[in-house]
């Protein structure tokens, strides 16, 4: 049974989707005005191994993730750089999709853009006016009356008193109540317009997500997922407007990720300390940003530190060789009748992983639990590969099961092929090691060493063990 924390009721709650095997599910995706940075990155690492746990549970997901290209920031920087916002959107979409491919993050169902839908929105928030919740103001803009929908604030937790304490443009003469916000900004000098029943403007940043999940997954669907940052104003917006539309819940399950921080401080344009995914992966394997940011459950607060990369670096080499040494010994031993009692321990072993690994990822994707689950079985398997005389077929292929779901989900050495074909080296690579053991007997150490550095220039480390040599395959 998967339970899910739910920021909208504060609890952990049994997770039952409106459609038996299906999954609707909606993610505030980037607003492209510039290249990701690690908060982005955590942000689809941690959505993209929830989305990759309910489908190897079986479910069939639909998910969507929007792409803002209109908005305050996108024009901004266009007329910083003297292009459009569409020319903004399209590189930044690009280099985006970049960075995706290269953390292993699978790409969406559908990523609607908010430019193609502006129509749309002129519709809702038509309807809106017309039910009553919104109102044209005197310049052009149109403005949600928060005042109209009675459970404004159920999201955040936060009364309206409370809200009008945190709420900018207070003194904006439009509007009818200081925490109102605008679906509709009129046009000014300078910037893109669309026409429009109230006149030339553009869309209000709130009501794109709105428009844009209910068109391709219904009012209600099941999941709406982003940032802890999005729980207020925009999620509450989001929430406020659509219901007031159609008269019905709109997400069921409320997911947010915890903030981002950079050595202990807050990622702030201010301090400098915005890194771009591009060129952290210049320094450290995409593996290793992955696992580091597996290693903190995905709604607790995560620092990003040097040290803690290099360490994920070391640790993710590890169990990338623990990988290539399974698959070192797949379809290499005959199938054994007898199953000695260091193979029922082993086999028995990896079937409690697996149950350790399920009841972490079902415990609201507890992805730090689920990770200890497969550290403790890596070693298991190192010990059981480098201590027993005869190595049980049955094993090697249980626990490569194992290792191939945990990389499924955890989106983990997905290029592992790039770097190994073990069915066209092994022959010769165990042909070499035979024959290294010969000039070892005859004490011919020169050819010997020969061989051991040439495979290890080569990226092929030899491990001399007491029971049998062992080779792994080191990533470059």
């Amino acid at each position: 049974m998967i339970k899910v924390y739910n920021t909208l009721t504060r609890k952990l709650e049994e997770f039952n989707p409106i459609n038996k095997g299906k999954i609707h599910w909606y993610h505030c995706g980037v607003t492209v005005y510039s290249r990701s940075h690690l908060g982005h990155a955590r942000n689809l690492i941690a959505f993209d191994t929830i989305r990759r746990y309910l489908e190897y549970r079986g479910y069939e997901v639909r998910y969507v993730q929007n792409f803002t290209d209109v908005d305050d920031k996108m024009i901004v920087r266009a007329n910083e750089e003297g292009v459009s916002i569409i020319e903004l959107a399209e590189k930044n979409i690009q280099d985006y999709y970049e960075d995706l491919d290269r953390l292993n993050v699978k790409r969406p169902s559908l990523a609607p853009r908010a430019l193609l839908h502006i129509n749309h929105m002129i519709k809702d928030i038509q309807s809106l006016i017309e039910k009553g919740y919104a109102y044209v103001a005197d310049n052009g803009d149109v403005y949600f009356d928060v005042r109209k929908w009675k459970e404004y604030g159920k999201l955040s937790k936060q009364k309206l008193e409370n809200i009008l304490e945190h709420t900018e443009d207070t003194e904006n003469p439009n509007k009818r109540f200081p925490a109102d916000f605008a679906l509709w900004k009129a046009k000014k000098e300078g910037e893109p317009s669309w026409p429009s029943p109230w006149g030339e403007g553009r869309p209000g940043w709130h009501i794109e997500c709105s428009t844009m999940s209910m068109t391709y997954l219904g009012e209600t669907f099941d999941i709406h997922s982003g940032g802890q940052d999005l729980i207020f104003p925009h999620h509450e917006n989001e929430i406020a407007q659509s219901e007031s539309l159609t008269g019905k819940p709109f997400a069921r399950y409320w997911l947010h990720n915890g903030f981002v921080k950079i050595d202990a401080e807050k990622m702030s344009k201010s301090i400098g300390n915005i890194i771009n995914i591009n060129s952290i992966l210049k320094s450290y394997s995409p593996d290793s940003v992955r696992l580091y940011t597996l290693l903190t459950h995905y709604r607790q607060p995560i620092d990003f530190t040097e040290e803690g990369l290099k360490q994920a670096e070391v640790t993710a080499e590890r169990l990338f060789n623990t990988i290539v040494l399974l698959k070192s010994f797949a379809n290499d031993e005959e199938e054994s009748s007898v199953i000695t009692e260091e193979d029922k321990t082993m086999i028995q072993s990896i079937e409690d992983a697996r149950n350790k690994f399920i009841e972490a990822m079902d415990e609201d994707f507890n992805t730090s639990n689920a990770l200890a689950a497969v550290f403790e079985i890596s070693k298991d398997v190192n010990d059981y590969l480098r201590k027993v005389e005869k190595i049980n077929s049955m094993v090697v292929s249980k626990a490569n099961e194992l290792f191939d779901e945990f990389r499924l989900v955890l989106g983990l050495f997905s290029d592992i092929d790039q770097y190994i074909s073990i069915d066209k080296v092994k022959n010769l690579v165990n042909l070499l090691i035979d024959l290294r053991q010969e000039f070892r007997k005859s004490k011919n150490w020169e050819k010997s060493d020969r061989i051991r550095d040439t495979l290890k220039d080569s990226g092929i480390i030899l491990e001399d063990n007491p029971k049998r040599v062992l080779w792994k395959i080191v990533a470059k």
